[in-house]
């Protein structure tokens, strides 16, 4: 059986040898042929890179699964758990001739001098030459933790760069990953033991490896820097995260900020975990909350439904950040000031042009969500957000009448925040709500029951919320509707709003 430290030279050797260097005798010198190594297996620019990165990414992960079995090996003193194929020819033929009984073994140990490649053998008992007493077995999961979690984030989903072998390769060497250090999930892996200092280690290695490759100039050359970061940045949370705010942020809003859709959802996803996991007065610290807000504001003067879609949920967590507490009184603070009323008059602004459905649907959706952030504050879009309410349910939206759900409940949140304005809005109001019963109960439409029972049961709501605004006028209003309809729906909410209280 082969002894586990020369199973690992042995692997040190087959990875120097593909990178043509001579195999390391210190932990420095691993961990920098580590490094090296992943880069070499990384994609780049070059034309055929597509082919000859999962080859390099299979040796590669087949050499690190040889150190991490070895490693293990010789944490738990078992030699017979390796096998004796795994040793070199050479190592196999010297061990054959060494001398029996108290002769020390020797090891196979190979230098570079003078530029020339040596090889030798070495007492086990003495440490290596340029070892200064630390062999690079000792500790391995200590400095290769970091590089080797970035292979496996860059190889373990189905990526262009990727193969079937070498997304297998790189599973397993994952798992022997945390099997060896002792964790679960890679988000144990990137946290480190409670009792460790400093916190998330192997997550700051990881980050100082891949910043040379994130940079403005360096980014687009290297396709997997950036699914990797966003693949270790969100199996890190709260407390941790935001030690590591001044490295995280800046190639978020880099990617954020590209032309490309996708690299576009994917630096406003990392946005939108940074905001979640990171104390407001972090945020707010340097500007960044203000950074941030500006960058996603951009985005919504697109038209893409996705980027939309993910601009406007990472900027309502985002509000309450950078919300500038309400003026003392006697003081005016402009509206041009404040985020959430810049974001709710670009919103309104979209929703008055827009034409297309599934953009309508989008707004429509998150209208509600931001007139809650605002309160009372909304009437001072009142114009503006009746134009909007009473135009969109004006139009049938679909099956589903996503838009006019959503609207109905914008309106009702519209005469809870800003009641003293609605009586002088209550005919226009009036005529679009019972314009919309109409249209769902006495004409043909191919929407489902259920659906048409939503539209009356908040049509109504907003009726009863009318009537009490303005003080029984529109009971007063609908008197006379009963005698022209017979529609048994139609009647029934408007009964309804009669008997309300």
């Amino acid at each position: 059986m082969a002894a586990p430290h020369l199973v690992f030279q042995q692997a040190l050797a087959e990875l120097s040898s593909c990178l043509c260097r001579v195999p390391p005798q210190t932990q420095e010198g691993c961990a920098e042929l580590l490094q090296a190594a992943v880069a070499w297996a990384a994609p780049g620019s070059e034309a055929d890179i597509e082919q000859k990165v999962p080859e390099r990414a299979v040796v590669l992960a087949k050499a690190s699964l040889k150190l991490l079995k070895a490693a293990v090996a010789g944490q738990a003193k078992d030699e017979s758990a390796l096998s004796s194929e795994e040793v070199y020819c050479s190592t196999c033929s010297t061990s054959d001739q060494s001398v029996e009984g108290d002769a020390p073994s020797r090891t196979l140990v190979t230098e570079a001098t003078d530029g020339n490649v040596q090889t030798g053998f070495t007492d086990d008992t003495q440490p290596h030459p340029g070892s200064s007493g630390e062999c690079p077995f000792q500790g391995f999961q200590r400095y290769a933790a970091a590089p080797l979690l970035l292979l496996c984030g860059a190889h373990t989903q189905e990526w262009p760069w990727t193969s079937e072998a070498s997304r297998t390769h790189t599973k397993l060497l994952l798992r022997s990953l945390l099997k060896l250090s002792g964790c679960d999930t890679v988000t144990d892996l990137l946290r480190g033991a409670p009792d460790q200092q400093p916190a998330c280690r192997i997550f700051n290695e990881a980050l100082e490896l891949l910043s040379p490759r994130l940079c403005k100039e360096t980014w687009e050359s290297n396709p997997d820097a950036k699914l990797v970061f966003s693949w270790m940045l969100h199996q890190v949370s709260r407390p941790w995260l935001s030690e590591f705010l001044s490295r995280i942020m800046p190639p978020s809003l880099l990617l954020s900020d590209d032309y490309r859709r996708e690299n576009k959802l994917l630096g406003i996803s990392c946005l939108h975990h940074i905001i979640k996991n990171v104390p407001a007065a972090d945020l707010r610290q340097f500007n960044r909350a203000l950074v941030v807000y500006h960058a996603l504001r951009n985005h919504l003067y697109t038209t893409d439904t996705a980027v939309t879609e993910a601009s406007l949920s990472c900027i309502l967590d985002l509000l309450p950040v950078v919300q500038k507490s309400p003026p003392a009184i006697g003081e005016y603070q402009k509206e041009a000031d404040n985020p959430a009323d810049q974001i709710m008059q670009l919103v309104l602004t979209n929703m008055e042009m827009e034409h297309r459905i599934d953009l309508r649907r989008l707004y429509a959706r998150f209208l509600p969500t931001l007139q809650d952030r605002l309160q009372f504050r909304v009437i001072r879009h009142m114009k503006r957000l009746m134009n909007v309410i009473v135009g969109y349910l004006e139009v049938y939206d679909g099956l589903e009448e996503t838009s006019r759900l959503c609207i109905l409940e914008t309106l009702q949140g519209t005469i809870k925040y800003a009641w003293p304005r609605i009586p002088c809005r209550v005919s226009l109001l009036l005529k679009a709500l019972l314009k919309l019963m109409y249209e769902v109960t006495c004409e043909p439409t191919p929407v489902p029951e259920s659906v048409t029972e939503a539209l009356l049961c908040r049509a109504t709501d907003c009726l009863v919320l009318l009537n009490q605004c303005c003080k029984g006028r529109v009971k007063t209003a609908l008197e006379g509707i009963l005698s022209l309809c017979n529609e048994p729906r139609l009647v029934n909410c408007i009964k309804k709003v009669q008997q309300s209280a």
